[in-house]
């Protein structure tokens, strides 16, 4: 009974003690633990690991999660193995507050309330990384509340000694911080954000630096001094095409808000600025194909300025590109968000003000822009002293020289709505522009390579160019000249559509004018014009002169064969359009051309050797014009046409005179606009030789290959000294006598000339002339006369004549012949 009642006992008992030992032992371990931590961990990290710690005093706590040390030094054992991270530096005094350490051990997950470093000086390199390819790389979980370093000095280099990171007098204070495992945040936000550092150099990456003689940030202010993001490779080195430098005096930004998802700020101020831009020569770069995110972040700009800054682009053989000498640029309530991400401009903004001087940019290897000052307030832009100048010469292409004092850019509300450009001014002032262009003497004819047109409107109230003036050069000679011109345009508007068109624009009105144009009109002539002036539909001239460049005898002698020299002056030409079209496919539909008072001579000198080619008459000239044409109605008034022909051993030049001339041309054409007439009329009066009331008509068809034609003329009252003006040279007759009236009514085609002649005239007598001399051969005059019929009586009987044309003759030449067979059948 008794052992029974024993057995028991003894079990509980054992039992009980050794509960009591292991409850005992668990209250114990935590402190030896702890214990033991304050007087091994030093030799745990000496004996384990490839570094050595030595340090003055070191207290933990299991239960707080404090951890304190003090004077800590730490350096690494061999420090040749390059394989091993090398890290020497001291560190006065180390607090960690509330560290989990127990969640540290088993679950890797380090998390603390305070972390404080007190005049840390740190030099760390880098050891090579290892090849872990087949291994996962788990994620270690670190939250820290608050970081205080006070002090610190911090250098951080590659493995290959390239400066990762260093910093100078480094005080930090980050509080409350949130961070954000979302790619489209921000990673990190703070309650309190405050930093001091001088000589900071942070590697951006394998390319760039970033340096900053200091940086202060406290109070939700930003201040750095000597900032730099300076390229640290060579050139070839860069899968880019441009490579960037940029730098500014200091860096300011008030007020700034960090969230998880917002960055706020109320103003950002670069002082002095200064960006260069160095281009690598390449064409096309390796583009990395990265996966895209949605951005969840959004970016806030009250104010951003840029005062006083420089730009530089150059080439990759460092020849300058562009350049800004001093520009100040202000934005006001900038957003960027994941809305305006997805836009062209990636970020929107409600005003602007730019300012800058002593702008340059060079357009291709013989161009370049130069701009004295551009300022763009808002929605207005005026840019000073504008300059295309040229940068050498070129006989492949034109070289353009525009000099201005001043464009103005009025109410400029361009933007992009979506991907589209929406270009909207409402209007544009161009002040005092002096163009000149030196024409290539041999163009290049290359192909372009057509280009899709990208996706915009626009839309410009309007444009004024005023008091400009134009001249073209071409081989070191002056081809126009315009003295002065004013354009002015209004409601002009294009798309991608319109600019596809002939004429890439449309105009709702215009009104162009221009004063004292001259133009070398080829190789003989100049063209001069007082005026001009079109208003859409219709156009004026004023004084137009059509001259030559050499006197009579001198164009005799620079032109190889026969040709007619033109002397054209008119007062005032006046054009009124139809429907006419310029640009690839030209199409001149005309109402009507008044032509008042033009006077034209033309001289023929039959010295020079004869021109065999052959000579098309006006159907097959217009049926020749390329681009379809069509003029309603042309009409002469009060003008007058010399002809004169100084033929070889004549005393005096033949010469024919029409005063007074006025007519009416309907139906100018070339038969390429369907559904209008192609019939040609021609109804002409003057008076022929300056007395004798003349009529013609003339009528042909150039649809007809044929070239037929009907044309009739009534001279009346024709003075026989008028008429041995030309029969003189060419027959060498005189004649005597009056004649009342000629008429002819003849048709004809390029082959020749037909129909009937009319003559009426009394005491006619004839004189025949010494070719040499000039002189009357009296012998031969009477015997002729005695066969010529000296008067013809009533209504005179008409002669039909028939001529054959020569090829090589004008059709008025023809015209003539015409009438000079019905003369010879008449008088002899």
């Amino acid at each position: 009974m008794n052992e029974k009642t024993t057995k028991p006992s003894k079990l509980k008992k054992i039992l009980t003690i050794t509960g009591i030992s292991i409850l005992v032992l668990l209250l114990i371990f935590p402190f030896a633990l702890d214990a033991y931590l304050k007087r091994k961990l030093p030799d745990l990290i000496n004996d384990k690991t490839p570094y050595h710690l030595t340090l003055d005093k070191f207290n933990l706590s299991l239960f707080s999660g404090n951890l304190n040390a003090e004077n800590l030094v730490i350096n690494n054992k061999n420090k040749k193995d390059s394989t091993v991270t090398q890290i020497n530096g001291t560190v006065k005094e180390l607090k960690i507050e509330d560290f989990s350490i127990w969640k540290a051990i088993f679950n890797k997950t380090y998390k603390a309330k305070d972390v404080v470093l007190i005049d840390p000086n740190i030099s760390v390199v880098f050891a090579p990384k290892k090849d872990k390819k087949n291994k996962e790389k788990k994620k270690i979980d670190i939250a820290l509340e608050n970081i205080i370093v006070s002090n610190g000095n911090v250098k951080i280099k590659s493995h290959k000694g390239k400066t990762l990171f260093n910093g100078q007098n480094i005080n930090i204070k980050l509080t409350n911080i949130k961070q954000s495992d979302d790619a489209s945040k921000i990673p990190l936000a703070f309650e309190e954000f405050k930093i001091d550092a001088q000589n900071v150099v942070v590697t951006a990456n394998e390319f760039y630096e970033i340096n900053a003689k200091k940086i202060s940030a406290k109070n939700k202010t930003l201040n750095i001094l000597g900032f730099h993001l300076d390229p640290i490779q060579n050139p070839k080195n860069y899968n880019a095409k441009n490579i960037f430098d940029f730098s500014a005096e200091e860096l300011m930004a008030k007020n700034f808000v960090i969230s998880q998802d917002s960055l706020i700020v109320d103003q950002i101020d670069f002082v002095k600025p200064d960006l260069k831009v160095t281009s690598t020569g390449k064409k096309t770069v390796e583009k990395k194909v990265a996966k895209e995110k949605e951005m969840n972040l959004k970016i806030g700009l009250k104010n951003i300025n840029f005062n006083r800054g420089k730009i530089l682009v150059l080439q990759s053989n460092l020849q300058k590109t562009a350049s800004i000498d001093n520009f100040n640029f202000k934005l006001s309530n900038i957003v960027f968000d994941k809305n305006t991400v997805k836009e062209k401009i990636p970020f929107q903004f409600t005003n602007h003000n730019i300012e800058a001087e002593n702008i340059y940019l060079k357009t291709d290897e013989l161009q370049a822009l130069r701009i004295g000052k551009i300022k763009s307030e808002n929605q207005d832009i005026s840019i000073e002293n504008f300059e295309m100048i040229p940068l050498g010469k070129s006989i492949h292409k034109d070289i353009i020289e525009i000099k201005t004092n001043k464009i103005l850019i009025i109410k400029n509300q361009s933007k992009y709505i979506g991907q589209q450009l929406n270009l909207n001014f409402a209007g544009i002032d161009v002040m005092n522009p002096k163009i000149k262009i030196y024409s290539a003497k041999h163009k290049s004819q290359t192909k372009k390579k057509t280009a899709s047109t990208p996706d915009f409107k626009a839309l410009i109230g309007k444009l004024n160019i005023s008091n400009g003036t134009f001249k073209q050069i071409s081989e070191g000679k002056e081809k126009l000249s315009v003295g002065k011109f004013d354009i002015n345009l209004n409601e002009i508007k294009s798309d991608k559509n319109i600019a596809k068109e002939d004429f890439p624009f449309t105009i709702k009105n215009r009104l162009i004018t221009a004063k004292t144009i001259n133009l070398d009109a080829g190789k003989h002539y100049k063209l001069k014009l007082a005026s001009l002036k079109n208003s859409g539909k219709q156009t004026d001239l004023q004084n137009l002169e059509f001259l030559p460049k050499y006197s009579r005898d001198g164009f005799s002698k620079v032109i190889a064969k026969q040709e007619d020299l033109y002397t054209i002056r008119t007062k005032h030409i006046s054009i009124t359009d139809k429907d006419s079209k310029i640009g690839k496919n030209t199409a001149i539909n005309l109402d009507k051309i008044i032509i008042d008072n033009l006077h034209c001579n033309i001289y023929h000198d039959l010295a020079p050797p004869e021109d065999y080619s052959v000579r098309y008459l006006f159907g097959k000239k217009l049926r020749d014009v390329k681009f379809p044409l069509f003029v309603n109605q042309i009409q002469l008034r009060n003008s007058g046409l010399v002809y004169e022909e100084n033929a070889v051993n004549a005393n005096k030049p033949g010469k024919l005179t029409f005063d007074d001339f006025n007519a009416t041309i309907n139906n100018v054409n070339n038969a390429k606009i369907k559904g209008l007439p192609t019939l040609v009329s021609v109804d002409a009066n003057f008076k022929f030789y300056g007395t004798a009331p003349t009529t013609a008509t003339w009528k042909f068809d150039v649809k007809d290959l044929n070239d037929k034609y009907k044309i009739a003329g009534n001279i009346q009252k024709l003075s026989a000294d008028n008429v041995n003006l030309f029969v003189r040279p060419y027959l060498n007759v005189t004649l005597d006598g009056k004649i009342d009236y000629v008429k002819f009514d003849y048709y004809g085609s390029n082959a020749g000339i037909a129909g009937k002649f009319y003559f009426k005239y009394k005491d006619m007598y004839v004189n025949f002339l010494n070719k040499k001399n000039g002189k009357e051969r009296k012998i031969l005059s009477t015997v002729a006369n005695w066969f010529v019929r000296n008067e013809s009586t009533g209504e005179p009987e008409h002669v039909k004549i028939e001529k054959k044309r020569d090829p090589e003759k004008s059709f008025f030449n023809m015209v003539w012949q015409g009438i000079m067979e019905g003369l010879k059948k008449y008088v002899i």
